[in-house]
């Protein structure tokens, strides 16, 4: 294919000289003082656009052959190249290999700017197929700003068939502003792509009021005054998410049920048991409330991972504030930090805090003694610390080492914690659980109707 191009270029190339020759000639009859070379820098600068050197190199030599035999005719080939004839021909080589060298580079140019093109037209290609053909929606916004340089509005610039679908609109959106499509659009909808234009990537939940089904939208920066908003349909999603937390609500239900009807087979058995057996009994049946207690927090927050260990040791004093203790002689209070705690965990500390305060309850304040228990959970430098303290007469040397004590450490162990004891007068039981994850619960993304 390249040798039939080049060919074709070099019988251009002849036929342009063969043109200009003849032009050449009439023009010479009529205007005897015509220069002989001319006609051939143009046919030179074409033959290298067109051809490239092997052209132009032709066009050059057979400008010269013909420029020169038109200056040697007047005075006939035997005669000797008169001196300006050989300068003629020399400034006609020079500028004629100049004029192909520009041809030359601009030819490159060109080559140079059609694959570049092509190139572009490529990628705009593949780009709109994408655009077009991508199942979760995009669409590119244009920002617009009030006189104090306050996100007001924005202008649909871009917006693929997948997000048309999505949210039921069609093709005459684009060029509109948000405005004009939704004109009571919340503030916080336009609070949310500041964000995004400020390089904040922002994801949100929506449901859509007028189908119910549910949308994820992210909003990312693409230029300083141009943002992209990509819609997902996430509906079936959700409803996998709602059946999983039905499931998971029944579960924590029946582990309570079934946590119930063990403590209440062993009430029984301890009602009928010798006093040191049921006071046995009645220790394994706290056992099993500071688990189920777990297991009831979770209903109540909804989530499936973790704890709110702040509320779960609150109604665990309080349960056993009002089992353990008769008569309302010890007070048991609660200083707790906000804090969240994996499900495994929660259950171990549980079962410590349960042992601690059923242990000063019984030896630190022996009826009809009275006092108080304190339960502390506290942060420090990204520890959590879980302290239970009594005011009685102290532990004994060597501390206890019954049934109690060796679950509370291994418990303790199990989670990868410390005990620290201190001893008289009173009592205080140190956990440090470190590595914990600080803060209260993260709050979950705003959902509702932002668009």
């Amino acid at each position: 294919m390249s040798l039939l191009r080049g060919a074709l270029a070099q019988a251009l190339t002849l036929a342009l000289l063969a043109l200009a020759a003849l032009v050449r000639a009439r023009l010479g009859a009529v205007f005897p003082g015509l220069t002989a070379f001319s006609l051939f820098y143009p046919v030179i600068m074409a033959a290298a656009l067109a051809g490239g050197w092997p052209a132009a190199a032709t066009a050059l030599a057979g400008g010269g052959l013909l420029g020169g035999w038109f200056m040697l005719e007047p005075v006939g080939a035997a005669s000797p190249i008169p001196a300006h004839v050989a300068v003629n021909l020399g400034l006609y080589a020079f500028a004629g290999a100049c004029i192909a060298a520009g041809g030359l580079y601009l030819r490159a140019l060109l080559a140079r700017q059609r694959a570049n093109t092509l190139r572009l037209a490529e990628r705009e290609l593949r780009y709109r197929t994408l655009f077009d053909t991508v199942s979760e929606g995009f669409a590119l916004l244009q920002a617009v700003r009030g006189a104090d340089g306050r996100l007001v509005d924005y202008q649909v610039l871009e917006a693929n068939p997948a997000i048309l679908r999505l949210l039921g609109l069609d093709a005459s959106v684009i060029g509109r502003r948000q405005s004009e499509l939704t004109p009571r659009a919340s503030e916080a909808w336009l609070q949310a792509c500041g964000r995004a234009l400020d390089g904040i990537p922002v994801s949100v939940e929506y449901q859509s009021p007028a189908t119910g089904r549910w949308y994820q939208i992210r909003l990312s920066r693409v230029m300083a005054e141009q943002f992209a908003q990509v819609v997902q349909d996430i509906t079936d999603q959700k409803a996998a998410e709602a059946h999983q937390a039905e499931m998971f609500d029944e579960l924590n239900h029946r582990v309570k049920n079934n946590l119930a009807m063990v403590s209440s087979l062993l009430n029984m058995q301890a009602r009928g048991a010798s006093a040191e057996v049921s006071t046995q009994l009645q220790r394994a049946v706290g056992r099993i409330h500071a688990i189920s207690d777990v297991h009831a927090s979770l209903c109540r927050s909804g989530r499936k991972d973790d704890v709110d260990l702040a509320a779960y040791l609150g109604d665990l004093c309080r349960r056993l504030e009002g089992s353990v203790i008769e008569n309302e002689r010890v007070r048991i209070t609660l200083a707790a930090e906000p804090a969240i705690l994996a499900v495994d965990r929660a259950v171990a500390l549980g079962v410590v805090v349960n042992e601690l305060i059923t242990n000063a309850a019984k030896h630190a304040y022996p009826a009809p003694a009275s006092g108080e228990i304190a339960v502390r959970l506290s942060r420090t430098d990204h520890t959590l610390v879980l302290s239970v303290t009594d005011h009685g007469p102290g532990l004994p040397d060597p501390p206890g080492a019954g049934l109690g004590m060796r679950l509370v450490r291994s418990m303790v162990q199990q989670i990868g914690g410390d005990l620290e004891v201190e001893g008289g007068p009173g009592a205080v039981f140190r956990v440090r659980l470190p590595d914990a994850p600080a803060g209260p619960f993260a709050a979950a993304p705003p959902q509702g109707r932002l668009l």
